[in-house]
């Protein structure tokens, strides 16, 4: 603490300024008492001090209470003191009395109060803060601001009526001020009427003091009740805090009894899980055996694939490998039909297979069906024992009634057999509740292996479905890729037909060329002709010239039957091939067609298998989830059997002891 006064006087003289010895004094002082209150009252403090003052205040030093009441502050030197207490967070009580503020200090009290929201207590008694009505307002915008300070002392400061409106505008919005002192000031009537308003809007002000500023007694009145119902508000709402903050110590304790039941439910979940995690290790083997077996079907269906691959390719052969084509088609019409077959073995063989899961299954459920009768049976006979228990109960009760009856004599030895009967009923009901309880924890064993053993089937169907699913799935590919081969043979077929049309429009142009060669032969010829008969008359010599002429004819007319010939021959050897080939591709397509019709035969058994597994599947389902349904049933009524018997047996604890204490009181009197 002794740091506040070092730091008093190292600022003092960085500014050039001399340090008053009665400020370094109460700085000492403070820091040798240690109580965190700096009193300055009565001393005069100059502009320069208040300045070094506002700078040692602006850190958040160990003072909390601030007294500075009859300082004669100039209002300059406090608008700089305030200045440096707006960033302090310490001060929670600030005295400023009797330092005759007005407009400047007023205004610097409001620019104060609504950046400094730590102050808790604020005394500003023989001041003149209503002098000056803007400034009066700044104060009041201040505190309406401020949402920290609590008590607010501003006795003596001249406050007139229209000051007395805004301390009731500024008492709206302020809910954090709890006691007001305005003594010695003022008001009047409508500044008492203007805070009678204020005080039905704000419910925080507990204590108001007026007096002494002309208002009426009745309004005087009304202000000390409305603070009164403040303060009833107040006090209830400190005991509803109260309540619930006991309240809320009660649901920790049940939270913390929650969280225990919690652990004890996350520790069964865990061991639960690790089995879970035992049997999905093991399904993953399962997987694993079925995948290696997709992997080896995979390679026989990637070796069809080549097989078909062949097939295409040897189809685009020319005709010399029609011969080859044909065999390769026979050859893989056989292994088709030898995967067929193995294919409708497998099938038959996962029918025979699923008919004895059925009736295993079946089995197992007429088994769990006579365990649930047998447990009935014992829990019938349980009941039986209690109701035995019950008439027994009833016999010792009328015992009692008449050993009631009997005379005083007698009662020490009926006391005597009564203890005895009591100890081997005790010990009778002992060993029950033992046999009980072994009973239903043989029971709820049994029951668990059940639906463990239930689990366990359900998981094999599940992988069967599965690798049914798989199988369906492979199937399904089959029949795509053999589609596609119909579609590419389809495609080559329409290619050779098309390259057999444009042979044929070749083969016609040529023959259309020819015989318009032929024809312009044919006319040249008779135009010839016509000038030889015109040449004769004229000229003799032209004879021999004609029978040249006739001889390119003959020639020519020669050539041109020689090559019609051979253009009928060539188309019609053509023709022929075409014909034997649309032949062959006519008995591909029938053949493909008695594929395809097998293929589809044998996709379709299989979604009728793979639905009718599916129905198993959900009618299996349906009947493990109406056991477990039993099952619950049969906790739930072993559980209010076993409550009902706990409750029969605290009646009978308590009846009895009614009893022992009324004979022992009856004894006791007897005696007396």
């Amino acid at each position: 603490m002794d740091e506040v006064a070092s730091l008093f006087v190292r600022i003092s003289k960085e500014h050039g300024i001399v340090p008053q010895d009665s400020i370094l004094s109460r700085l000492r002082e403070l820091s040798h008492s240690g109580s965190g209150v700096l009193d300055l009252s009565n001393h005069t403090l100059t502009i320069e001090t208040c300045a070094v003052l506002a700078k040692i205040l602006s850190h958040d030093l160990a003072i909390t209470n601030l007294l500075m009441a009859d300082c004669m502050l100039d209002e300059e030197g406090a608008k700089i003191l305030l200045s440096g207490l707006t960033e302090n967070m310490v001060v929670k009580v600030l005295d400023l009395r009797g330092n005759n503020f007005r407009q400047v200090g007023a205004i610097a009290l409001g620019n104060f109060l609504k950046r400094n929201q730590t102050l808790e207590a604020l005394f500003l008694e023989w001041n003149s803060l209503g002098i000056w009505e803007s400034a009066f307002l700044a104060f009041c915008e201040g505190l309406a601001s401020n949402h920290s300070l609590q008590h607010l002392d501003i006795r003596n400061n001249k406050i007139d009526p229209t000051g007395g409106k805004e301390l009731g505008l500024m008492l709206r919005n302020n809910s954090s001020i709890h006691t007001l002192d305005l003594r010695w000031n003022n008001l009047g009537l409508v500044g008492g009427r203007a805070l009678v308003e204020a005080l039905r809007h704000n419910t925080s002000i507990v204590k108001i003091d007026a007096t002494g500023n002309d208002i009426p007694r009745d309004i005087l009145t009304c202000l000390e009740t409305e603070a009164y119902h403040n303060e009833d508000k107040v006090r209830l709402s400190t005991n509803n805090y109260i309540k619930t903050k006991t309240l809320s110590k009660e649901i920790d304790i049940l939270k913390s009894e929650n969280k225990e039941q919690l652990i004890g439910f996350l520790n069964e979940i865990e061991r639960k899980s690790m089995q879970m995690n035992a049997t999905c290790d093991s399904n993953k083997r399962t997987i694993n055996n079925l995948q290696e077996t997709l992997d080896e079907r995979k390679a026989a269906l990637n070796g069809l694939r080549a097989k078909l691959d062949m097939c295409e390719t040897s189809l685009q052969l020319s005709d010399e490998k029609v011969k080859d084509q044909s065999l390769l088609l026979d050859i893989s019409r056989k292994e088709n039909v030898e995967i067929a077959r193995k294919y409708e073995n497998q099938i038959k063989q996962e029918r025979e297979s699923w008919t004895q899961l059925e009736e295993k299954l079946q089995s197992e459920l007429e088994e769990t069906r006579s365990s649930m009768i047998d447990f009935r049976s014992k829990l019938s006979d349980v009941e039986r024992k209690n109701q035995i228990q019950r008439d027994q109960i009833g016999q010792l009760k009328e015992q009692v009634a008449q050993l009631k009856s009997e005379h005083s004599i007698t009662m020490l030895e009926s006391d005597a057999r009564f203890e005895k009967e009591r100890k081997s009923w005790a010990e009778e009901t002992k060993l029950l509740k033992s046999s009980h309880t072994m009973e239903l924890a043989e029971v709820r064993s049994r029951m668990e292996e059940a639906r463990r053993a239930d689990d366990a089937r359900v998981k094999k169907m599940q992988s069967i479905h599965d690798a049914m699913s798989s199988e369906i799935s492979i199937n399904a590919k089959l029949a795509q890729e053999r589609s596609d081969h119909d579609d590419h043979m389809r495609s080559q077929r329409s290619k050779l037909k098309e390259e057999e049309q444009v042979k044929l429009n070749q083969l016609e142009e040529r023959i259309r060329g020819l015989s318009s060669e032929k024809s312009q032969t044919m006319k040249q010829a008779s135009h010839l002709t016509a000038q030889l008969e015109e040449s004769n008359a004229t000229n003799s010599a032209l004879k021999i010239e004609l029978d040249g002429v006739r001889r390119v004819l003959n020639n020519v007319q020669r050539q041109l039957a020689n090559k019609d010939a051979d253009t009928e021959e060539k188309v019609a050897h053509v023709r022929t091939e075409l014909n034997k080939r649309i032949e062959q591709l006519v008995q591909d397509s029938v053949q493909c067609g008695v594929l395809r019709e097998k293929v589809a035969c044998l996709s379709t058994r299989l979604e009728e298998q793979g639905a009718a597994h599916k129905d198993n599947v959900h009618e299996k389902d349906k009947t493990i989830e109406q056991l477990r349904e039993q099952l619950r049933n049969l906790r739930a009524d072993m559980d209010r059997s076993r409550e009902d018997e706990i409750m029969r047996a605290n009646s009978l604890q308590t009846a009895i002891l009614s009893y022992v204490q009324g004979v022992k009181k009856s004894a006791s009197t007897a005696s007396l």
